[in-house]
């Protein structure tokens, strides 16, 4: 089957992994309107079940503890802000 080129790169297949699911492929061609047919990449379950590529200006963030501090960064309500402190 023949992807529609990407302005990104040569072509679409390029970026396909041999895991993808050809009828996966198909299926996509057919409900994403024609005109976004360039950036079916971008729907793919397998690529985006993985991390994105390493590339030379990555950089290591460390976090102090297990977690980051739970701050907000706008002003809540205080119903908005009982509705947080309850789902966690």
């Amino acid at each position: 089957m023949d992807l529609p080129p990407s302005s990104y790169h040569d072509s679409l297949e390029e970026l396909w992994d041999e895991e993808e699911e050809p009828e996966e492929v198909e299926t996509m061609m057919k409900v994403v309107p024609s005109a976004y047919n360039k950036y079916l990449v971008v729907f793919s379950k397998v690529k985006a079940e993985k991390p994105p590529p390493r590339h030379a200006c990555d950089h290591h963030i460390e976090l102090e503890g297990s977690l980051p501090p739970v701050r907000v960064i706008y002003s809540l309500s205080n119903q908005e802000s009982d509705t947080i402190r309850a789902y966690n």
